[in-house]
């Protein structure tokens, strides 16, 4: 099976509580989770969402192509009452695909690598704790070097 890296967050509700009904909509779903990183706390990012956030990033593993996931992903999300109005709001919860596998892709609905991973200091982080110094993402390069040159702004 394909590593796929995935980041979640909250804003509303009890992030903690969220994200273990996503543990259980994977195992639904035959995703595997192979690794969670710890939760992070931190600001809201793009000046819009007025709450704190609680981030992680997860390593999974799944049958599913990376179209078929992103509709799990979507389902999942709205299940935990996610709204789609205004960009970067709060929200009950948010997952984005950030790396399946080496693959890159470029649909409308769907970039990977995810295009924002290197300003997003709350992605970079967590996600750190699962990989090892060498650890490259597609089209970005490493891990290591990309969280030296974030800021947290």
């Amino acid at each position: 099976m394909t590593p796929i890296f995935l980041s979640l967050g909250s804003s509303i509700g009890n992030a903690e509580e969220i994200f273990e009904t996503v543990t259980k909509a994977f195992e639904k779903q035959n995703i595997k989770i192979l690794k969670k990183s710890k939760n992070l706390k931190n600001a809201a990012y793009g000046g819009v969402a007025k709450n704190e956030f609680t981030n992680a990033v997860w390593e999974v593993e799944t049958e599913l192509s990376p179209e078929d996931l992103l509709k799990v992903l979507q389902a999942v999300e709205q299940s935990q009452g996610r709204v789609r109005d205004v960009k970067w709001s709060d929200r009950t919860l948010d997952i984005d695909i950030l790396m399946f596998d080496q693959m890159i892709l470029d649909q409308e609905n769907l970039k990977i690598p995810h295009p924002e991973i290197s300003k997003r200091l709350f992605v970079l982080q967590p996600w750190r704790e699962l990989v090892d110094e060498r650890f490259e993402i597609p089209t970005l390069g490493r891990l290591s070097e990309l969280l030296e040159h974030v800021s947290d702004d």
